[in-house]
């Protein structure tokens, strides 16, 4: 399809990802709602893991969302994209210590994880007394002893955080509190098999355990991200917040301590679709294949996937077959994106609609035999393009492809490194 001048396009090209601005909305603005109603002051950011699409980063800006990175290359990204260092929420365990003193000194919201920062940390308060550092720390706590069966590692635990259990978080406050940092937040979250109000009960009454018994004043608590999210069914965003609300209640004045949210999955998963086309259909034995021009690889980057995906279908045949197995574009055998059962038949031409295909999908795509599908909005019935389809020009950007090893150090015709300097 010929793309308009301005990007705006009556229907996508195929591949695609498309997201629906409304509905986007409509689940940020829930759970800006649900904290306005439980928790006013709360932080609400978004988890740049989970699509870090520079259209839909710059979006959630504009809408007054915080940015939630866990790296320096993510944290570099909200700058470039934006974002002022004081609306930025720092979490992970590989900060570099040049980009840790910089969020510090520049006023972003800081969660140590690892105990190179806590020593990077105190160093600095030493060096810079009149910095008064502020920072909170990732707690690691035992999700499966608070909730059993839900616990993504089972027996073995986090890696994250500092432990409760053995004492390092004690010692951790200790250090920061000696060097002259001031410990201003808990970062709560764990990964959890299901998105059940359980695990976030859990998470505040741990968080509430400790503020109690260390005499903690905190200026926040992040409770993390992993929320469900959706039109329909529960639990609600409002439930969440609630049952948050009311374990920390009693331990916490809302007007000075700030609850902090970092949802992904939960605001984005449901308004993307991936849009493909039949590119070829074949009987084998008694077996409908059905190849398209995506790929599991677009909608399930890992193959972990075990319920189906809700699919639609432009086919208007009369004629429906009790099954068809719609494969991709690789050359795996196990890339089969799903199985229609008792569905109208799919000719070349035909196009599906891949639906809640948002998490952790645009985030780990890789350049494997084809590259970067394109991206639309779509307001209503209007598309815009918000990322154009890769082609080998994009693969080759930074790229250098000459012979290093050649004495003569002309390289091969062609070579280029775009953005720098090209080899005499």
């Amino acid at each position: 399809m010929m793309h308009s001048a301005d990007g705006d396009e009556s229907a996508p090209s195929t591949p695609a990802f498309v997201i629906d601005r409304h509905l986007l909305d409509v689940l940020v603005s829930r759970f800006r709602e649900a904290l306005d109603a439980h928790w006013p002051g709360a932080i609400l950011s978004y988890s740049f893991k989970t699509n870090s699409l520079p259209w839909l980063i710059g979006h959630m800006r504009r809408q007054g969302v915080w940015a939630e990175v866990v790296s320096d290359a993510e944290y570099e990204l909200a700058l470039a994209l934006g974002y002022a260092p004081e609306r930025i929420v720092f979490n992970g365990p590989i900060k570099s210590q040049e980009r840790l003193r910089s969020a510090l000194r520049e006023g972003s919201l800081v969660n140590l994880d690892s105990r190179r920062e806590v020593t990077w940390a105190a160093e600095l308060a030493r060096e810079e007394p009149t910095l008064s550092l502020a920072v909170g720390v990732r707690v690691n706590w035992d999700l499966e002893a608070h909730c059993p069966g839900e616990s993504t590692t089972g027996d073995e635990g986090s890696r994250f955080g500092f432990s409760v259990d053995t004492g390092a978080l004690d010692r951790v406050i200790e250090e920061l509190t000696d060097s002259g940092v001031r410990l201003a937040g808990l970062h709560m979250h764990r990964n959890s098999l299901t998105q059940s109000l359980g695990v976030y009960r859990a998470a505040a009454t741990v968080a509430a355990d400790l503020i109690a018994t260390r005499s903690l004043d905190l200026d926040w608590v992040d409770i993390g991200g992993g929320f469900f999210g959706n039109l329909e069914g529960s639990p609600s965003f409002d439930d969440y917040v609630r049952v948050i609300r009311e374990v920390l209640d009693p331990v916490v004045d809302p007007t000075r301590t700030r609850l902090v949210v970092e949802p992904g999955g939960s605001v984005i998963a449901v308004p993307v679709e991936l849009h493909a086309a039949v590119l070829d259909v074949k009987d084998v034995g008694e077996r409908r294949h059905v190849v398209t021009n995506a790929s599991r690889t677009d909608i399930d980057p890992l193959f972990r996937r075990r319920r189906p995906f809700a699919v639609t279908t432009d086919s208007t045949s009369e004629q429906r077959l009790p099954e068809q197995i719609i494969g991709g574009f690789t050359c795996m055998e196990d890339d089969r994106l799903t199985r229609l059962q008792d569905a109208p038949e799919l000719a070349v031409g035909d196009r599906l609609r891949f639906e809640a295909v948002g998490a952790y999908t645009m985030s780990y795509q890789s350049s494997f035999i084809e590259f970067l599908p394109a991206v639309y909005v779509r307001d209503g019935e209007r598309y815009t393009l918000v990322r154009r389809a890769w082609g080998v020009e994009d693969y080759l950007q930074g790229n250098r492809w000459d012979d290093v090893d050649d004495p003569s150090g002309a390289g091969a015709p062609g070579a280029d490194l775009t953005g720098a300097q090209r080899r005499p």
